[in-house]
């Protein structure tokens, strides 16, 4: 055996064995001291050649085999092989490797004990590997594949770092093929060393999560007992998935809830998603009485389902469902959908898009007793949005629509109203501007409304009513050139934006005595839509004469990376009316809207309505926010409505480390002089997988809820 230093040496397939001796030994003699003079790194070999370098080599002549050692690199233009020792034989262009064995080929690598590779199939075979792509990988006892696909023996695939708290797949065999899909036949799915889910095979997509989500709540409360729910959905694509929950109450029952998400991409970028959650229990407990003061029945359930899609460039299909077996289900089993929407809608919905109109129709249904909706059976609409006509600069606007009606008030057995409505509204306007400082649009418009088999007074009915109006504005600016770093100011802009609308409808209330009150206003302290074409209560209007003052200010700053942003907004308006209702006065409530962000730390808006006459505050809500960062975080909130609510929220949040953040949230009531609530609790991250949380809550005053409850609960952050 002969042994000299090499610091590289190429092989070509086109030599043979009898030269290799040679060749090793004019390479020494050549390419050593050119190296060590231009000090350039070796050049990457051309197609058809291996490289291999480290700080020894020997040449094997029983086995015909040259053998690098420390720090030895094998590559053939695809593959780079790293290992303590690496033995080449060019006769069969095998290369083995032994001690702290890393493979790479692509964005693929693996770690082994010892590794063979066979340069002519590009395939391998190691011992104790290694692999994968963040941020998923696989070990096992051993592994052999080619550049396609990897079979490992006796394999565990890991989301992230491993840990006690990780998320694994234990199986006997895993196929992994690159940037595509995981295979594992008799494998069991867990957290750490528990894995009870049996998998005989699992078939897993590296495009999408191994968990879309993973969720875990226990805990207490009076009016449930103790309780345990766990969510899981499994991904079915990257935007897909299905699962359910499954939740056991002490003093009510087991609910199931199957669930789904769905979000699909078709060809040429038209999408279909949806989302489905449902509920159902055979509850045996206490279950009060409904918003109806009915009996809660025994067998309760709920289902939800929007769904949208896109038939083509221009259709659109949408749809909601909420189903509830009675008022009060989501309040008791999910109070987190329940306060996030307390009035339940059902609609489907299409809607073409052409060129220069909209043709719609719209079905909305009433599956739940207890609540009031106006139906559509159906409604269908056209909308021709302002058109320019010629040179004239008219533009003229058009909507249309004919809907049957109906609306029973909540309960059983109660008479239904109903009618037939044709409705159409027509306007033309010109819009007339001076610079960049002054807009004017005078408005004239029309709007015919036809009823026909309406319940109760005239059988048929038609009402025309004619609108006349104008928007107006001026705009003013101003800048100084003032610069504040602590606050990252550069520069002030002031626009200056005073506005004036008036509308006039002669007659507005007229035919009230024959018409079905079906569309009617709902329940705003805000100002309302100004405009006939724009009102949605047409079957119950109000005067309309009126005027509306407004004055629209906005201070900005030069933004960091682009544009502008604003420090500070301030919004005011109020109506003057002409003609009024009963109980009305002649000027409005004076609205405010402030919102001052000076800083991303720092951020306070305020909604303010004032009685002009005696400056008496009618409504108030305000909202301060302070962060720094992950730190802590501080929300205050003030909602006050005259005679109804006047209410103070506290959330504050501080980290204690990178691991535990404690909570509070705090709901004061000072006319009733209580904490209607009092949240307190601790988040806990668990190896950036898992966030842990414990609350315990207190509530005072009447309500269906528990007066105490403790609340354990485990989300998934993504694996």
């Amino acid at each position: 055996m002969i042994s000299k230093r090499l610091p590289s040496v190429i092989f070509r397939q086109s030599l043979r064995y009898p030269f290799s001796l040679c060749l090793l030994l004019l390479s020494a003699a050549l390419l050593s001291p050119a190296q060590e003079e231009s000090g350039e790194p070796t050049p990457a070999p051309a197609a058809g050649e291996a490289q291999l370098s480290a700080e020894r080599s020997a040449f094997d002549e029983i086995s015909g085999e040259v053998i690098f050692s420390g720090g030895a690199r094998f590559s053939d233009g695809e593959t780079l092989l790293e290992a303590d020792e690496i033995r080449y034989s060019h006769t069969t262009g095998e290369a083995v490797a032994a001690g702290h064995v890393a493979f790479t080929r692509g964005r693929e690598r693996l770690l082994a004990d010892s590794l063979h590779y066979w340069r002519a199939d590009k395939s391998f075979r190691a011992q104790n590997i290694r692999l994968g792509r963040a941020p998923y990988y696989i070990s096992g006892t051993s592994a052999e594949g080619t550049g396609d696909e990897v079979l490992v023996h006796d394999a565990l695939l890991i989301a992230h770092e491993p840990g006690a708290f990780q998320p694994r797949i234990a199986a006997r065999s895993v196929r992994y093929r690159h940037d595509r899909d995981v295979v594992a036949r008799n494998a069991r799915f867990g957290i750490g060393a528990f894995t009870p889910i049996v998998l005989p095979k699992f078939t897993y997509r590296l495009n999408i999560p191994l968990a879309s989500s993973l969720s875990f709540d226990a805990g207490y409360r009076s009016t449930l007992g103790a309780f345990a729910e766990t969510g899981l959905y499994l991904p079915l694509g990257p935007d897909t998935r299905i699962g359910g929950v499954v939740s056991g109450y002490s003093k009510r029952g087991v609910m199931l809830g199957p669930e789904a998400h769905y979000e699909i991409e078709r060809s040429a970028g038209l999408i279909t998603a949806g989302d489905l959650q449902t509920g159902f229990i055979n509850d045996y407990g206490d279950r009060l009485s409904d918003r109806l003061g009915r009996a809660v029945p025994k067998h309760r359930s709920f289902i939800q389902w929007w769904h949208s899609q896109d038939v083509t460039e221009r259709l659109q299909l949408s749809a909601q469902l909420h189903y509830w077996e009675d008022s009060e289900v989501l309040r008791d089993f999910r109070p987190s959908l329940f306060y996030r929407n307390q009035s339940p809608d059902t609609y489907v919905q299409a809607v073409y898009a052409a060129d220069r109109f909209f043709v719609s129709g719209l079905a909305r249904l009433r599956p739940n007793d207890f609540a009031a909706v106006q139906e559509r059976l159906p409604e269908l609409r056209f909308d021709l949005p302002a058109l320019r006509l010629g040179a004239s600069g008219l533009h003229a606007q058009l909507q249309a629509s004919a809907a049957a009606l109906r609306e029973r008030p909540p309960g059983s057995g109660a008479a239904s109203t109903r009618s037939d409505r044709l409705d159409t509204y027509a306007a033309l306007s010109r819009p007339i501007s001076h610079a960049d400082w002054f807009s004017l649009t005078p408005i004239v418009g029309a709007r015919a409304t036809h009823y026909a088999k309406a319940s109760g007074g005239k059988r048929r009915y038609t009402r025309l009513l004619g609108e006349f109006g104008f928007d107006a504005a001026l705009r003013a600016s101003k800048t100084w050139n003032y610069q504040n770093p602590v606050w990252q100011i550069d520069g002030l802009r002031h626009l200056l934006t005073p506005t004036l609308g008036y509308r006039y409808v002669p007659q507005a209330t007229k035919g009230r005595t024959w018409i079905p009150p079906i569309d009617t206003a709902p329940f705003s302290s805000y100002l309302p839509v100004l405009g006939l074409g724009d009102t949605r209560n047409i079957d119950a209007l109000e005067p309309q004469h009126l005027l509306r003052l407004g004055l629209n200010n906005t201070w900005q700053t030069r933004a960091a990376d682009y544009g502008s942003r604003d420090l500070l907004t301030l919004d005011l308006a109020q109506d003057l009316r002409f003609d009024r209702a009963a109980g009305q006065r002649r000027g409005s409530d004076l609205h405010a809207a402030l919102a001052f962000m000076p800083a991303p730390w720092l951020q306070f808006d305020l909604y303010q309505r004032t009685r002009v006459d005696d400056f008496s505050l009618r409504e108030v809500n305000a909202g301060l926010t302070l962060r720094d960062g992950p730190a802590w975080s501080l929300r205050l909130d003030s909602h006050y409505l005259r005679r109804e609510i006047n209410e103070y929220v506290l959330r504050y949040e501080v980290a204690v480390n990178e691991a535990i953040t404690l909570l509070t949230r705090l709901h004061y009531d000072s006319r009733r002089s209580r904490f209607n609530e009092q949240a307190y609790g601790l988040r806990q991250n668990l190896g950036n997988i898992w966030s842990v949380q414990y609350t315990v809550s207190i509530y005072d005053g009447r309500r269906r809820e528990s007066d105490f409850g403790f609340n354990f609960s485990v989300q998934a952050l993504g694996f």
